[in-house]
């Protein structure tokens, strides 16, 4: 099982930037707001099916936004502690961050690509 839960979770990494602690966590978000970059996190679980859903949107923010927004996966079944930082209740959770590092905006569930787009013009991108 643990295999399985590697394999998975590199598959994320292709994906997007992938965080697993806390340290982890604060070492990309100051680089990214060292790179004036707005930061979506997506704070869900590998198996969760809205989170296993949010892939491809994830994959199409990181290709669309190059440059201008880093997307990080956060596994919070692995690290809990990152969940309760961030007030996660349920997963899947998507907060941004400006590029001062300030929440601006959160949503809850499953987030479209086509939702989100307007967001990201609204904060500048």
């Amino acid at each position: 099982m643990k295999l399985k839960i590697i394999t998975l979770s590199f598959l994320m990494l292709t994906l997007s930037t992938a965080c697993s602690s806390a340290g982890d966590i604060d070492s990309v978000l100051n680089k990214a707001k060292a790179e004036g970059k707005i930061v979506m996190l997506e704070l869900g679980s590998v198996g969760c099916i809205p989170c296993e859903q949010m892939k491809a949107v994830m994959q199409k923010l990181r290709e669309t936004y190059t440059g201008k927004l880093e997307v990080i996966f956060i596994d919070v079944r692995q690290d809990n502690k990152i969940g309760r930082r961030f007030n996660v209740h349920v997963i899947p959770t998507q907060v941004f961050l400006d590029t001062q590092g300030k929440e601006f905006h959160r949503h809850i569930g499953f987030y479209a690509y086509e939702e989100i787009a307007p967001v990201l013009k609204k904060a500048g991108i």
